[in-house]
């Protein structure tokens, strides 16, 4: 039972489900609500214990009411939360998301503005008793020493780079593993084009380097050539969490020894059974769900994993 390290952001996500969203300056009533905890490293942990490992989670939270509402829906989900920095007078993020009738989802948040950047006293002590490291991009300041640390120690240190606002090269050359969003490879590379970015980005970093594309599935760079992964057809509800949920399968399945085409085709299944599910992290399957969801699902022995040149 690997345990993966999963350092971002935790926040409690309040979730409404519309088959279409009001229009600005309207009154509307949601078909459908659900509180519950959210963020890309609080979802990504819950993902990793759901599936059988052990996940701990690292995040800045304020000492308040809400940093102790996302604490204790962690700790039922079974996510150790020993390593989350409690800061004094500081506010817990709060995240409110629309769900349209498609499962699209439309997210505003809000954190504590005008706070220092968390920081870390000892990265290597952090990852001393786990198998794999992932981080969101929120917190350079936590997400630099941690990945550095990993490579240090020689487990998979992976990154979620999905901030339009792009990533710094340090970032990501710490980590062994960078999966972007689409969003984040855009705002990352300059480039609209992911096959194209994705090649930029290799002259960036020597890490691995794959993209996320929602219902058009995932691209990775094997060498010189941009493969593709198509996504398993579901229909979707809700969208909310997807992408947190992807990472953390995959750094999980990287920890169970799989190759990289074999974690992303596992990240895929779990986000799309996720997604076919209201709720946000609710909707997170457990393994056994998974395996069955993968049994009769069509290989293609040439390429291996359903996979294709995707230029």
């Amino acid at each position: 039972m690997p345990t993966v390290l999963v350092a971002g952001a935790a926040v409690q996500d309040f979730i409404y489900r519309f088959d279409a969203a009001p229009a600005r300056g309207t009154k509307g009533r949601a078909k459908d609500f659900a509180s519950i905890g959210g963020g890309s490293g609080a979802n990504a942990a819950v993902a990793v214990v759901r599936l059988g490992g052990k996940g701990q989670v690292l995040a800045p939270l304020g000492d308040d009411l809400i940093g102790e509402m996302i604490i204790q829906g962690l700790v039922k989900e079974g996510v150790d939360t020993s390593k989350v920095l409690r800061i004094p007078g500081r506010a817990s993020p709060v995240c409110s998301a629309i769900v349209d009738g498609d499962g699209e989802r439309t997210i505003l948040t809000w954190h504590p503005p005008h706070v220092a950047p968390p920081e870390i006293d000892d990265a290597d002590a952090l990852v001393a008793d786990v198998d794999a490291v992932l981080t969101d991009d929120r917190y350079p300041t936590i997400a630099i020493p941690l990945l550095e640390a990993a490579k240090r120690k020689g487990i998979p240190g992976v990154l979620d780079g999905d901030r339009a606002e792009g990533d710094a090269p340090q970032m990501l050359q710490a980590a062994s593993h960078v999966v972007f969003g689409t969003p984040g490879l855009r705002g990352t590379s300059g480039i609209s084009d992911p096959i194209k970015g994705l090649k930029a980005m290799h002259g960036v970093t020597d890490a691995f380097l794959a993209v996320t594309l929602g219902s058009g599935g995932v691209l990775w760079l094997d060498g010189d050539v941009v493969r593709r992964m198509q996504s398993f057809p579901v229909h979707a509800v809700d969208t909310l969490g997807a992408g947190d949920v992807f990472h953390g399968s995959f750094a999980l399945a990287l920890a169970e020894g799989k190759s990289e085409p074999e974690a992303l085709r596992f990240a895929s299944a779990v986000s799309a059974i996720k997604c076919s599910r209201f709720g946000g992290r609710a909707g997170v399957p457990n393994r056994d769900e998974v395996t069955g969801f993968l049994i009769g699902q069509p290989i293609d022995p040439s390429m291996g994993y359903g996979v294709v040149p995707a230029q």
